[in-house]
């Protein structure tokens, strides 16, 4: 097969599943072997994986091939299982009207009949597919697939991981596992006319040396002679550590007869998951030689500043890339840790490696003990191994440190001051299908600690779609705190529509806390609320500058690079680019001296843009001098230029919290 590497998007979003596939485990299904069509290659990325299964053996396995997605058995011999996965670089592009027409006569008629846990002609599944067209107007079949995946999202929350819950079983409990992730929107489609099936996979982990049963979604797409696999948790493509094991209608348990010893064998053992392309590729992790903890045991009034944590590790063959370890206190006292290892002596196949465990002295400390709640080693070539606390117990070594406890500086809490409006409150999609706005929080506190106050938001939209903003940094601004948000939203996972702030937290330097929780959000404080809509952005009109908020350290003057200006504009500008999250030279910032000489070295350009006409530019600090804004430079979409003086733009600064705003 021939393949292109993956877009930083794919890799994003693996990056994100590994960290969640904790909640993506569930049973066998029945196995149906089926005849797979041949298919053009996949231009995507490919990746190894390794099972070796000593005393199991292995059942019957044969390759697979959708039109996204491609698991190829490429040698079986004597317990080991050599395995080929193929994740396409993008999602194909069906052109099927709805209703779906033109289904071939040879297409298995059970993937759009009812079977015994996809009950596609039950009432109940009637009236919710009706209800989810009502959401389209004049779809394709591809929308209606994305719309009933987006409510499979929205509505169905895991949980139950050992049942086998059937689509009706799903709808009316809620809490499902990918079992019901999976029968679900099947049944739904079946109903609307659109073949349907599910996918029997395991979750090939070589990080942890598991194999975790898992269920996938297929839909077939006439205009496409074929079937297009789906995470229907998601909705989107299915994650490239999927080994898929056969394809089926419905749920069975001869499948689990045949492939569950696999996934229950302690003798296993899973690696790779690196690139496919490198010839005869290492696919050993890297391997723990030792572990200390120094002082083993932490008193801040002995003169305990930190603990020194040292490791040896070896990776003769691709050398040791990265070392992490998360810590905890067992009883959640204390907030979690995570260390970073950099090399001390020897070298990447050979050497010893430290990081440095400390805590906040100015905030009070309950835990009495940190332990290893996770160990992940990868070399450079990808191979990754994980150790919990158990494993290294196992192997004789030491799991973290007890520690005395101490009271805080103070006990003053944060306060909150003022949340800004989003700019923009209505948020078109960038050309990259994107939604981008900003919007910013304001608080202060009376405590002496040093640091500044973290801030996090909650969103909900009416179908159930959770959100959650939190700030980038605590910039401080006299005597408050300002908080920066950012939030992306990625339609099809977050649907159009308002939503709705429901929850507001804030963490003092000194680790106070203050929350307002969701049920009494509305009755504390403001409706606050944006929304995301499918509005192409207009340019047209005369180029102006409606508003201006500076966000600077010292009242007046730019004089740090944390200070930022954000504009609002109207009219002509030049459009969003493709990627407006980078910086845009179409429109500029140059500055003066406080006395008001010119400073013809130092400009900034546009580094991140909100909306269609929002723009967010940095001071390009910091310097010796300060300064302010002498001029706005806006090019238009045909490439004029459009000077604003700041003298003249007086009128359109606005405070940064405005009085009548203030929360009390």
């Amino acid at each position: 097969m021939s393949f292109k590497k993956a877009d930083i998007l794919n890799l994003l979003a693996l990056y994100v599943f590994l960290s969640l596939t904790g909640n993506l485990c569930a049973q066998d299904t029945q196995v149906e072997m089926e005849d797979m069509l041949e298919k053009a290659d996949i231009d995507g990325l490919s990746k190894i994986f390794v099972i070796v299964s000593p005393l199991s053996g292995f059942p019957e396995m044969q390759s697979y091939q959708s039109l996204n997605y491609a698991t190829e058995i490429r040698k079986i011999e004597d317990g080991r299982v050599e395995i080929i996965n193929t994740l396409a670089n993008q999602m194909p592009n069906p052109k099927d009207a709805f209703p779906l027409r033109n289904i071939p006569n040879s297409l298995d008629k059970r993937y759009l009949s009812p079977s015994p846990k996809i009950e596609s002609k039950d009432p109940r599944i009637q009236s919710l597919a009706e209800e989810i067209l009502t959401r389209l107007d004049d779809p394709n079949t591809k929308d209606v697939v994305y719309e009933v995946l987006r409510w499979n999202r929205g509505h169905l929350f895991w949980g139950n991981p050992n049942e086998v819950p059937s689509a009706i079983e799903s709808f009316e409990n809620q809490t499902v596992n990918c079992i019901g992730f999976t029968h679900l929107p099947a049944a739904i489609l079946r109903h609307l006319g659109i073949p349907a099936r599910t996918v029997r996979t395991f979750i090939a982990r070589p990080d942890q040396n598991r194999l975790i049963p898992h269920y996938l979604l297929e839909v077939y797409f006439p205009s496409l002679e074929g079937w297009i696999t789906y995470e229907p948790q998601g909705p989107g493509m299915p994650f490239i550590e999927n080994i898929v094991l056969y394809t089926h209608h419905d749920w069975d348990v001869e499948g689990q007869k045949i492939f569950r010893p696999l996934s229950r064998d302690m003798n296993i053992t899973v690696s790779g998951g690196v690139d496919a392309s490198i010839p005869n590729p290492d696919l050993s992790p890297p391997e723990l030689i030792s572990l200390d903890f120094s002082p083993s045991h932490f008193d801040r009034d002995q003169g305990h500043e930190q603990v020194l944590v040292t490791l040896n590790a070896r990776d003769l063959e691709s050398g040791v890339d990265e070392i992490r370890i998360d810590m905890q206190a067992p009883d959640f006292s204390g907030p979690g840790k995570s260390l970073f290892f950099h090399l001390k002596d020897g070298d990447e196949f050979e050497g010893t490696f430290t990081a440095q465990l400390g805590w906040n002295m100015q905030t009070a400390n309950h835990a009495r003990e940190y332990r290893v709640s996770r160990m992940r080693m990868s070399d450079n070539l990808g191979n990754v191994r994980e150790y919990q606390a158990k494993h290294l117990e196992e192997k004789g070594f030491p799991t973290g440190v007890t520690l005395e406890t101490w009271t805080a500086l103070d006990d003053a809490p944060p306060e909150p001051v003022y949340i800004s409006p989003f700019f923009p409150e209505r948020v078109p999609a960038a050309p990259n299908g994107l939604h981008y706005t900003f919007f910013y929080t304001v608080s202060k506190t009376s405590s002496n600690a040093e640091g500044g106050i973290s801030t996090t938001t909650d969103f909900v939209h009416n179908e159930g779609v959770q959100v959650r903003a939190s700030s980038t940094g605590s910039f401080r601004s006299g005597q408050y705190f300002i908080g920066f948000h950012y939030p992306q939203y990625v339609p099809p996972h977050h649907p159009y529509g308002k939503y709705q702030m429901n929850s507001y937290y804030l963490r003092g330097p000194n680790d106070r806390q203050f929350n307002i929780l969701p049920r009494n959000f509305n009755q504390e404080l403001m409706n606050y609320s944006f929304e995301l809509v499918k509005d192409v952005p207009m340019y047209s009109g005369p180029v102006e500058i409606e508003s201006i908020i500076i966000f600077s350290q010292k009242d007046g003057q730019l004089s740090s690079n944390q200070d930022m200006v954000l504009i609002q504009t109207s009219g002509a500008i030049s459009p969003l680019n493709e990627k407006p999250q980078e910086t845009d030279q179409s429109f500029r910032m140059f500055f003066e001296t406080m006395d008001g000489k010119k400073v013809n070295n130092r400009r900034s350009v546009c580094s991140r843009r909100f909306g269609s006409h929002h723009l967010l530019f940095r001071s390009n600090g910091p310097r010796d001098t300060p300064v302010r804004i002498e001029r706005i430079e806006l090019d238009d979409k045909e490439g004029n230029t459009h000077v604003f003086y700041m003298k003249d733009l007086q009128n359109k600064i606005l405070k940064t919290i405005p009085e009548y705003m203030v929360l009390d």
